[in-house]
């Protein structure tokens, strides 16, 4: 193929730094601004016509106000703005290019998309929502319609040497904007369309034999300038000299094809097709084959997904044994494998328990035994598990009971505290210094035949010594009259929280009459005798 100029020697430099490039997907601009060649006849009624600034202004861009005439519009209608191209260099990539594009059709270049807002005596108000190159007065409008979407294929690396699959075939007859040489990304017009089978995200390979490239370089300085090396035995009979090209083309006719690149194709028309490089080896021409790709293999499965993996908890109770009415702390640890966030819920089989986050607390009131805890832990995939733990509840213990710690007599009739009564009350007084709560009752007891009064002053007088010559706090001595119990005291220790004793007086002995002599009975007369 005739490769002309400097410019076209760079271009193809670029094309070959980009080789492998892989496009990341059609954009709104790359489906709707991309051209297409049609045999079918494009309405011309629909024109723009002027625009906000017009006479001052010929051309115009992304939301711009423009006019449109020749139709009927309605307001949120949308058009597509056209324009027919040619051209006008004349000159021919390939033999015959414009005879083979007078075959598949005329072509369009794509300009953009504007949506009708308002519209007065039959003028179309419209505005600019897709700019793709600007817009000239004159350019053509026709109903905006959604083309199919296209998806875009994962194919393995481009092989450069694959053979011929015996799938569609076409050309590339034409570039956007007429470009010569073709890379990444760019728009090419095909031979091929709906007809031959084509459709909007067909994968094509762009391929080129050597058997084409001797037919239409021949002539060229690439050709014609290869002189082989001098010390070379034997001279390559297709390099020089070069009699006739169809001697040459007998030494490459059976060289492999080349892969030059890959396209996807963007839309079609009956008989040609819109297409979009998507990778490139090397530069792609006009006049090169196309290919329909066969569909790129299905991806490996995804890895198969990990077993959820539940979480895990433990639970712990402080303190392991309490007081019936006591509380104890129940901790639950939890945690997950894969770092799901957990909540916490606690189930206890007595008493009762209330919880804040992962630490409950646990109330025993009329609870007895052993308690069983449950710790549950919960994921947010619903995945739980529970760990136990147990509280034992021991029975309160019994109450302190007062108790009689020592009595000691008295004289009759006298309520002083001999040296007998103290060392008695000595024992009692170390015994309170120890403990320091406690109290004691003293009783104090009199005889039947003594004063009613004088149980208690000998009780009062015990207290006397508890109190000034021993120390204690007369708050902590309690005193008593115990009544005829004898002439006796007695001392009773309260421990701290124990009642203190009720003393119930003895009464006095009632004192009964003398017995009455029984009355003798006269004796009975004897009866007389007769």
């Amino acid at each position: 193929m005739k490769i002309r100029g400097l410019a076209a020697i760079l271009l193809a430099g670029c094309a070959l730094a980009a080789a492998q490039s892989i496009a990341t997907g059609p954009s709104e601009s790359d489906m709707y601004c991309s051209g297409f060649i049609t045999k079918d006849a494009v309405p011309t009624t629909n024109k723009l016509v002027a625009g906000w600034d017009t006479p001052n202004q010929a051309i115009f861009s992304a939301h711009d106000f423009v006019y449109l005439r020749g139709g009927s519009y309605q307001t949120g209608q949308q058009f597509a703005i056209l324009r027919r191209t040619r051209d006008v260099s004349g000159w021919e990539v390939t033999k015959n290019q414009q005879k083979t594009l007078n075959k598949v059709g005329m072509q369009y270049a794509e300009l953009g998309r504007v949506k009708v807002i308002d519209v007065q005596k039959n003028i179309g108000i419209a505005q600019v929502e897709l700019s793709c190159d600007a817009f000239d007065l004159g350019d053509v409008a026709i109903p905006w319609a959604e083309r199919p979407a296209v998806t875009f294929k994962a194919y393995p690396p481009i092989n450069r040497f694959v053979p011929a699959n015996g799938k569609t075939t076409g050309h590339i007859v034409m570039a956007q904007e007429y470009g010569g040489i073709i890379g990444n990304k760019d728009k090419v017009y095909l031979d091929i369309g709906s007809n031959q089978g084509l459709k909007p995200g067909d994968y094509l390979r762009a391929t080129r034999t050597y058997e084409q490239t001797m037919k239409d370089e021949t002539d060229s300085l690439g050709a014609k300038a290869a002189v082989p090396d001098y010390a070379t035995y034997e001279k390559p009979k297709f390099i020089e000299p070069m009699p006739k090209a169809h001697e040459a083309l007998k030494n490459v006719v059976d060289l492999p094809r080349r892969t030059l690149g890959e396209m996807i194709v963007l839309h079609t028309t009956p008989v040609s097709a819109t297409a979009m490089m998507t990778a490139t080896l090397e530069q792609v021409q006009i006049g090169d084959g196309v290919e329909l790709m066969e569909e790129p293999p299905p991806p490996p499965p995804p890895p198969p997904v990990a077993a959820p993996m539940p979480p895990s908890v433990s639970c712990t109770a402080d303190p392991a044994s309490v007081t019936a009415g006591d509380t104890a702390t129940i901790r639950a640890n939890g945690d997950s494998p894969d770092n799901h966030p957990l909540t916490y819920t606690f189930a206890a089989s007595q008493g009762s328990i209330s919880q804040r986050e992962n630490v409950a607390t646990l109330t025993t009131a009329g609870a007895t035994g052993n308690i069983a805890v449950t710790c549950t832990v919960t994921d947010d995939r619903n995945l739980t598990v529970s760990s136990h733990t147990s509280v034992a509840v021991q029975a309160p213990a019994a109450p302190p009971q007062a108790s009689q710690a020592g009595d000691f007599a008295f004289l009759p009739n006298s309520a002083r505290v001999d040296n007998k009564a103290k060392a008695i009350l000595d024992g009692i007084a170390l015994r309170m210094n120890r403990e320091a709560n406690s109290n004691v009752l003293v009783v104090g007891y009199s005889a039947v035949a003594e004063k009613n009064t004088l149980g208690l002053a000998r009780a009062n007088n015990s207290k006397t010594y508890l109190t000034k010559d021993k120390g204690i706090d007369a708050a902590r001595v309690t005193t008593a009259d115990g009544g005829k119990g004898g002439r006796r005291v007695e001392i009773w220790f309260v421990p701290a929280g124990a009642a203190m004793p009720a003393v119930t007086p003895v009464a006095a002995p009632a004192e009964t009459a003398p017995a009455k002599p029984a009355a003798k009975k006269p004796a009975a007369k004897a009866a007389p005798k007769k």
